[in-house]
């Protein structure tokens, strides 16, 4: 034995550190959005974090205006009483609503940062490397859809 001993590394934002949306909606933690989406370590200031979050949250929030009428109207004030089938420990709709929104941000973030999700040598091949920004886009979309209950391609004959 040679006596190292590992210590685990800080968080990037403080244990804890949540942006609030609509008291309807759940609240986002930064660690588990930078620790899910894989996004700036802690290269990323956390103020800029937080802004990019607030504004998928606003999005995704006016995306789903009306269907958050509907189940407020049937007697639901918090989307984890949405009815919904289980995933672990939550719902189906809290789990596609925090992938829209972290999405939206990644997608923001990814716009304004693109050096984030890359090393140095892979810098330069960030469109083989992973999603683009258009694919968290498309997340997002896919996932609003989702929690609207309807398909999720359009088509347009000419």
């Amino acid at each position: 034995m040679t006596g190292f001993i590992s210590i685990p590394p800080e968080p990037a934002s403080p244990d804890g550190t949540m942006v609030l949306g609509e008291e309807f909606w759940p609240a986002v933690d930064l660690n588990h959005f930078r620790d899910t989406m894989r996004i700036g370590a802690s290269t990323i200031p956390d103020a800029r974090l937080t802004e990019a979050l607030q504004v998928a949250i606003a999005d995704v929030q006016e995306d789903l205006a009306d269907w958050r009428a509907t189940q407020e109207a049937a007697g639901y004030d918090t989307l984890a009483t949405v009815p919904s089938p289980p995933i672990g420990a939550e719902t189906r709709l809290t789990f596609r609503w925090r992938r829209a929104v972290y999405s939206y941000a990644t997608a923001d973030l990814s716009e304004t940062h693109q050096d984030i999700t890359a090393t140095a040598a892979g810098a330069g091949q960030s469109e083989a490397m992973g999603p683009s920004v258009g694919d968290h886009r498309r997340n997002a979309l896919h996932a609003i859809r989702d929690i609207l209950g309807v398909g999720r391609s359009t088509v347009e004959l000419i």
